[in-house]
């Protein structure tokens, strides 16, 4: 807190990958926060004021910490359903050359499709995931109809931490460092494995509201597969790195996924897994200043 009541955030890279989210962060803010003050976003973003080299490699960013409170998606009322599916309409149709000037990654459907084949590979090659749900999520990554859509500015790492509350509505969104233009469904995993099939579907008809498209007819099939596949993403890092816990985590949770669609084939929806992935950045909370 500086001497004017004001409360200010240092967030510091831990690693080389979370080096450069925070990097991705930084060379998007401007774009970001250009569109909030012109309205063409309805919530806050984070503001950097200024950046500073750390002796373990990379850069601090230092911003004034955004308004607002985080809350559980236990917490979630209709109307904040409604406030979730319009800020994430709004980001949605931000025009695609923001986040392109900004060096983000961006993919068409196709490329959305072969990254998420080339992953599947890697995934089969390890031989720790059940052989139906390779075949499920191949048969979801092969039907073209799941993938007429158009890609689209998402957020990419949309969860309860990266999302402030103020008077019941959406204040700001922050945490961009995973942001790219891709399946607008990526940015509804959070919200599919933790809320109920009606607010759910509130979220969803604000979006389709506010977006203006008339919705997307499988958005749900793909935010099931993102969902699913987040598991194998979550095996997929754990050999990556030679972790034997996170290994074990993931595969735990596959053969739990698929003894769970088993018992209900016709299970879409996706499942409500909660996992504690490692931070990528450490905000540290400014000292009081005399």
């Amino acid at each position: 807190m500086d001497s004017q009541g004001r409360h200010w955030v240092v967030k510091l890279p831990r690693h080389q990958l979370a080096g450069a989210s925070l990097e991705a962060e930084a060379s998007l803010a401007p774009g970001l926060i250009k569109a909030v003050d012109e309205g063409n976003l309805p919530f806050d973003v984070v503001r950097p004021k200024a950046f500073t080299t750390v002796k373990e490699g990379g850069r601090a960013m230092v911003f004034r910490e955004p308004f607002g409170q985080t809350i559980s998606l236990e917490e979630l009322t209709k109307a904040g359903a409604q406030s979730v599916g319009r800020v994430l309409g709004a980001l949605h149709e931000l025009d695609t050359q923001v986040f392109i000037d900004a060096g983000v990654p961006s993919y068409d459907a196709a490329g959305l499709r072969q990254r998420l084949t080339t992953e599947l590979e890697d995934v089969a090659l390890t031989r720790m995931a059940p052989s139906s749900l390779l075949g499920r999520w191949d048969t979801w990554i092969a039907d073209d109809e799941l993938w007429q859509i158009n890609t689209v500015p998402v957020h990419g790492d949309m969860d309860e931490d990266n999302v402030l509350w103020s008077n019941g509505q959406v204040s700001a969104i922050t945490s961009f460092g995973e942001a790219h233009v891709g399946d607008p469904a990526i940015d509804f995993v959070w919200l599919a494995n933790t809320l109920d099939l009606d607010l759910l579907d509130t979220v969803t008809e604000s979006y389709a509201m506010a977006r203006g498209t008339g919705g997307d007819a499988h958005l749900l099939d793909r935010v099931a597969l993102h969902s699913e596949f987040a598991l194998a993403r979550w095996l997929l890092h754990g050999t990556r790195i030679d972790s034997p816990e996170i290994i074990e985590e993931a595969r735990a949770m596959l053969i739990e996924l698929d003894e769970t669609i088993a018992s209900d084939p016709d299970e879409i929806s996706g499942p409500r897994w909660q996992m504690e992935v490692p931070s990528a950045t450490t905000p540290v909370t400014s000292p009081d200043e005399d």
